[in-house]
């Protein structure tokens, strides 16, 4: 028996539960201060890789309060899953448009331009696996396709939790089938660390900045079209 819907929680509460997420993920970020003066950098990636997750989350939860989300059970499980969480976050990166050089952001106007309402193929592949293969599923219990859909490959990737096995190295031992450890965390690089304590503060600005009710980024508004689109399709 399908089990009743559940109530959505009030604007207030949402945004305060966001406020939440956001907090803790500064928290993460802040504790790792004295880490960068030790030889060994895989904690920090852990720690950053979390903060990620909780700006993830607290996206999402702004989602559902402005009503471009429904809040459901399987929204909810999709707010701790670690593969929803960065299928989130591959948009939360598209939606920044980082960039460290002036020719760097040119080229990307002229790519948005070019693609008009469409996507670029990992984001969009991480906006529809977000929406039909992960939260589609889990509230019909089973979505299959008369053809198997061409998913970008680094979107694929992300759904089937490699991405998240860079933070599970980052923190343990793993063991091979033949019982060597194949992966240790002091293997961790400092040029992977930054990238995702980078990562990690672009996300914490994002957010930030909606909580505070400052101006979306260029392509917040692309975005949410497609995600309301999304989501109302199969409701």
């Amino acid at each position: 028996m399908t089990p009743p819907p559940i109530k959505r929680p009030t604007d207030r509460l949402l945004t305060a539960s966001a406020e939440k997420c956001f907090a803790n993920g500064t928290r993460l970020m802040d504790e790792t201060y004295d880490l960068e003066f030790r030889d060994v950098s895989a904690t920090r990636v852990y720690m950053a890789m979390i903060a990620q997750e909780e700006s993830a989350k607290a996206f999402m939860l702004l989602l559902v309060r402005d009503d471009v989300v429904p809040f459901s059970r399987p929204v909810l499980r999709a707010m701790n899953d670690y593969s929803c969480k960065q299928l989130v976050g591959m948009i939360m990166d598209y939606v920044i448009m980082h960039w460290d050089e002036l020719d760097e952001m040119e080229a990307m106007i002229a790519a948005e331009v070019e693609l008009g309402d469409r996507f670029p193929d990992d984001v969009g592949s991480a906006l529809e696996m977000l929406r039909y293969e992960k939260i589609g599923r889990w509230e019909s219990g089973v979505w299959c396709y008369a053809d198997d859909p061409n998913y970008d490959r680094g979107a694929q990737d992300v759904a089937d939790g490699k991405r998240d096995r860079l933070k599970q190295d980052a923190l343990y031992v793993r063991i091979g089938k033949d019982g060597q450890a194949i992966s240790v965390p002091d293997r961790i690089s400092l040029t992977e660390t930054k990238v995702e304590e980078d990562r990690a503060v672009r996300y914490k600005g994002l957010i930030g900045s909606a909580l505070q009710g400052g101006t979306p980024p260029f392509r917040y508004e692309k975005t949410i079209k497609a995600l309301r689109a999304l989501f109302e399709s199969r409701t």
